[in-house]
């Protein structure tokens, strides 16, 4: 079924006359299409003290536009009968549907009306501002999130990147009408959207959409303000009574289009990522020292961030934290043997095939690869970039990120620092 799909795809690249690009992925045998609206814009862009402005956008949109009441936009997405949704991240905002192809006229209508026309009346602004308080208390309530989020503002303080994507209680509290005005202004517009779709649907349909909808919106050539953060090494330790504690160890990664970034997916999957994996193996299966332990990586268009997360009693974190490190040291010091490198590649050989299974996950590849990279890459090229990688790549990138040792720690929970 997979190679079918993978022989049947179309994929198409334009871009309206305005300069708003749109990438669609034609997959047959789908009876349903994806399709997002891109701001290649996020967190990072908000001056510090409008902290959580994009955030705040993106939950402001769906109160209300000058054809749509709040009340309307809620029984809209119902009707519609497919998924409505919304995220933002420190570099993009996003605004997405998932619906049967008969209904993408309408659902694509919601979508860009939303993005384009919200009113933001005062009432709901006032309401939307207390969700998001309380957002910010449900983060405070789940472990693993909230040491998640403030790693940021710790291992990149006083950067862009290290501010929370919700903003502040102090800083949402202080966001007005006219803030959101400007942002809509200076990012809601080419060059800093993307129209993106797959599924059942063809790029005759989907460009008569985005010219009716965004053909006409002027550009905005606002410069975004990118400069590559500097890390802060350390130890933060966040005392609260919980029966765990959860503990972040984070190193310097590599940006999102580092020609290197094959190596990292397998450098994650070998030392954390799976059961197969050096963390899990030696700490969880053998020792029994945690139940949740793996490594990570983010990436953003300047920097990266890789690290390791576990969660454990903390009379256990002292012995958990001295195996985590020698294989650490493991895998930087030694290339990873020809089996456990084959092993990983074929996790992501088969993760990208399994991929055009999934219109979510493809939707996601194809903005992802167009905002960074400039083009989509036919699954031929992802697995030669990945067969590509040797066990000493693997080696060098691992030495190369955490040989230097410049670790961030942050640690929630019952623990002293003494522990860590």
């Amino acid at each position: 079924m997979v190679e079918a799909i993978h022989a049947a795809v179309e994929v198409i690249e334009t871009t309206v006359v305005n300069g708003v690009p749109i990438v669609c992925e034609t997959i047959p045998f789908f009876k349903s299409t994806s399709f997002a609206i891109w701001v290649f814009a996020g967190a990072r862009d908000e001056p510090e003290e409008k902290s959580g402005l994009f955030h705040f956008m993106e939950h402001l949109v769906f109160k209300g536009t000058a054809n749509r009441d709040a009340g309307g936009i809620a029984i809209e997405i119902d009707e519609l009968g497919g998924l409505i949704n919304a995220f933002t991240s420190r570099e993009i905002t996003c605004y997405s549907g998932h619906v049967i192809a008969q209904r993408l006229d309408r659902a694509f209508d919601l979508i860009a009306d939303i993005t384009l026309n919200s009113s933001f009346p005062d009432d709901e602004l006032e309401l939307e501002r207390q969700v998001i308080l309380e957002e910010m208390r449900s983060i405070e309530d789940n472990p693993s999130e909230f040491v998640y989020d403030r790693l940021y503002p710790r291992r990149w303080a006083g950067h862009p990147l290290g501010k929370l994507i919700t903003g502040s209680p102090e800083t949402v509290k202080s966001l007005t009408r006219d803030d959101l005005i400007s942002l809509k202004s200076n990012f809601y517009t080419p060059p800093h959207i993307v129209v993106t779709a797959c599924g059942s649907v063809k790029m005759p349909e989907l460009e008569r959409l985005v010219t009716n909808y965004f053909g006409d919106i002027k550009r905005n050539e606002k410069k975004r303000d990118l400069k590559a953060p500097a890390s802060k090494a350390g130890l933060e330790v966040i005392q609260k009574p919980l029966e765990q504690a959860h503990v972040l160890l984070a190193a310097d990664g590599i940006p999102v289009a580092s020609p290197r970034r094959h190596e990292l997916l397998l450098l994650n999957i070998i030392l954390g990522d799976g059961v197969s994996s050096r963390l899990f193996q030696n700490i969880r299966e053998k020792q029994g020292l945690a139940y949740s332990i793996y490594s990570f990586f983010d990436q953003y268009i300047d920097a990266g961030l890789f690290g390791v997360y576990a969660a454990s009693s903390p009379d256990v974190l002292r012995p958990l934290w001295e195996t985590a490190l020698t294989e650490l040291d493991k895998i930087a010091d030694k290339p990873p043997e020809a089996k456990e490198l084959a092993r990983a590649k074929t996790q992501v050989s088969d993760n990208l095939k399994m991929s055009f299974e999934s219109l979510g996950v493809r939707l996601s590849q194809i903005a992802h690869q167009t905002l960074y990279y400039g083009k989509v890459f036919t699954l031929d090229e992802m697995l030669e970039h990945v067969n590509a990688v040797k066990a000493d790549d693997v080696r060098g990138l691992a030495e190369e990120l955490l040989g230097r040792k410049n670790f961030t720690v942050l640690a929630l929970g019952p623990v002293e620092e003494d522990q860590v």
